[in-house]
């Protein structure tokens, strides 16, 4: 078997909430030694968020959105705002490959932890910054996240219903995953052009660029034509009908899209409509309402997985619309094992998903729960960086490092 590719990697990881703890566990999921550095005074709020029911003692162990994206990584206090916890870190640097955080961009410098202070801890050191508007321009010191990135980046005036213009967002915060996937990317880039020069690298992600490049084909119009792109909902502006039409059940609903004339002529024989079967693509963008009006009264007293069959059995594209509760079911995700269990003695059994980057030799899995909180300051902090039980005593006495949080509450 052979070893994961970031085996051996050590990173450093002192972002907090989604994009740059989203990284990070994809690293650590890659083989990547992962770890997640907090101050007793400014930890990571995800901890702190859909607490469990009842509330333990110790939710900041225990929250879900905090284990989602925290999974096989290792935690370590130190207060990085007092100097001594600062030297600690400039001796634990010594050991890693890369450091990521995701602050405002002017938080580091702040803190006295500017680029050639790390430097100087591991000259050859890959130093990502996730700031939200990145180090530079006039919008550098402004705090982002994920909602305000979709906003900003364009993408919220690519959705939306006709010509209404109110623009909607997505349902998740889509610039941090976005900016966590690119990130990930700029990571092994930097070890690759490491490994050939053996110079250090320093990389700006910011968070707002990475939202907007994903405007894709309306980015391009607009830079061609100077206009908006009109927002047409879940239609398309070349092919018809397409749509999302209910289905019977609460909530239901299944898509359907048809991109030529012999996948609509048999849509319209399943729907009952042979009728509209010779109508042509143009026919068809005119008449759309009447189509969906059409396909809504076939589909509405079907159950959704008996119309997309009986749509897909006739060479029809079509799909059913999956919720967060449903998806937990569906029968292809569990016949590939995409989700898993990993135990956890503070917290109630709960599906997670699995890996998407399957590497068939290496056959990562998903093995390790999300650290508690300072879990890991005697490996790391002891037996890694040198210190002696003495002076981690005297750190913890001084409140540098804390095996919790320190005026934590859940919610």
């Amino acid at each position: 078997m052979k070893q994961l590719p970031l085996a051996g990697v050590r990173v450093v990881d002192l972002s907090m909430m989604w994009a740059g703890p989203y990284a990070t566990k994809m690293l650590a999921e890659m083989g990547a030694e992962v770890i997640k550095v907090e101050s007793p005074r400014a930890w990571d709020n995800l901890r702190t968020l859909v607490p469990q029911d009842p509330e333990p003692d110790d939710p900041w162990n225990s929250a879900y959105y905090f284990n989602e994206y925290n999974h096989h990584k290792k935690s370590v206090t130190l207060d990085l705002a007092d100097e001594r916890g600062r030297q600690v870190l400039f001796r634990l640097l010594a050991h890693a490959d890369v450091l990521i955080e995701n602050y405002r961009a002017d938080v580091m410098d702040a803190l006295g932890l500017s680029e050639d202070v790390l430097r100087s801890a591991r000259p050859d050191l890959v130093l990502v910054s996730m700031a939200g508007f990145g180090k530079t321009g006039p919008d550098r010191d402004n705090v982002g996240f994920g909602p305000i990135i979709e906003m900003m980046s364009g993408l919220m005036s690519l959705t939306g219903y006709g010509d209404d213009g109110v623009p909607y967002k997505t349902g998740i915060s889509y610039g941090d995953p976005v900016a966590g996937l690119a990130a990930v990317g700029a990571v092994a880039m930097a070890l690759i052009q490491r490994r050939r020069t053996g110079e250090g690298i320093t990389i700006d992600l910011a968070q707002r660029e990475t939202g907007a490049k994903m405007g894709g084909a309306a980015f391009v119009a607009a830079g061609l034509t100077g206009s908006d792109p009109v927002v047409t909902g879940n239609r398309s502006p070349r092919w018809a009908p397409q749509g999302c039409y209910p289905a019977r059940g609460e909530d239901q609903w299944i898509v359907i899209s048809c991109t030529d004339d012999s996948e609509w002529a048999a849509c319209a024989e399943v729907v009952g409509r042979p009728d509209l079967a010779a109508l042509s693509p143009e026919e068809r963008l005119e008449r759309h309402d009447e189509l969906d009006e059409a396909l809504g009264r076939w589909s509405a007293p079907i159950d959704p997985r008996v119309a997309v069959d009986e749509l897909e059995a006739v060479g029809v594209p079509a799909g059913r619309v999956l919720d967060m509760r449903t998806i937990k079911d569906d029968p292809h995700l569990h016949a590939r094992g995409f989700w898993v269990r990993i135990p956890n003695p503070k917290m109630r059994p709960y599906r997670k998903h699995g890996i998407v980057w399957r590497l068939v030799e290496a056959n990562p899995q998903l093995t390790r729960r999300a650290p508690w909180f300072g879990e890991h300051n005697q490996e790391i902090l002891g037996d890694l960086v040198g210190l002696t039980a003495d002076e981690l005593d005297l750190l913890t006495s001084e409140g540098i490092i804390a095996d919790a949080p320190f005026g934590a509450s859940a919610g």
